[in-house]
């Protein structure tokens, strides 16, 4: 059982489609909003599917388990090497464990502290067509079912945490779920 997680990530560019254009043109909004709607419909499409479509070109995640077991990388495509430190008398000290690249899958021992860091840039996955069909879903349909759009006199904060859980609502309204059932990693 993982006791403590938190893993930090920086992104390289996103893919150059779905065009915000044609978001914007369907939505009746602007290209620069489209745009941010398609960027935060790629991250959202990331967490729902447990992969990744953007490069990751630094990655760490500091993590306790409770009990030995294998970890393992929180987003695919996994990195071909990790670095394994663990935390003692107050400074990370380098440390061996055995990592499996091709699963992401590294042993970690119970009540140790450990900072995993990915080695290098690790590319994302090319977006497949239904992949961008369901990203342009998302966008437009958070586009036009917008807090701005609706008919409400009150409105409650909807989805804000990027858990499978907590986006499925969304994914399932848009179509995008249907869409990015073939792609979902466990």
């Amino acid at each position: 059982m993982i006791s403590h997680l938190e893993p930090t990530f920086t992104y390289g560019d996103y893919p150059t489609e779905p065009l915000a254009s044609a978001v914007a043109l369907d939505a009746d909004t602007t290209e620069a909003e489209a745009l941010a709607l398609i960027q935060s419909a790629w991250a959202q499409a990331e967490a729902f599917t447990n992969r990744t479509y953007r490069p990751i070109t630094a990655g760490k995640c500091i993590v306790k388990v409770a009990s030995p077991m294998p970890f393992q990388w929180p987003r695919h495509p996994y990195p071909a090497g990790l670095s394994v430190e663990v935390l003692a008398g107050g400074n990370w000290v380098e440390h061996r464990e055995t990592y499996i690249p091709d699963l992401g899958l590294v042993d970690l021992e119970s009540h140790t502290l450990y900072r995993l860091t990915q080695q290098g840039t690790v590319a994302g996955n090319a977006p497949a067509p239904h992949v961008i069909e369901a990203v342009r879903n998302l966008a437009t349909y958070q586009a036009i079912q917008g807090p701005v759009r609706r008919e409400f006199k009150s409105q409650s904060t909807g989805d804000s945490g990027f858990s499978r859980e907590n986006l499925m609502g969304l994914m399932y309204g848009s179509g995008a779920g249907a869409l990015l059932a073939s792609e979902v990693r466990s």
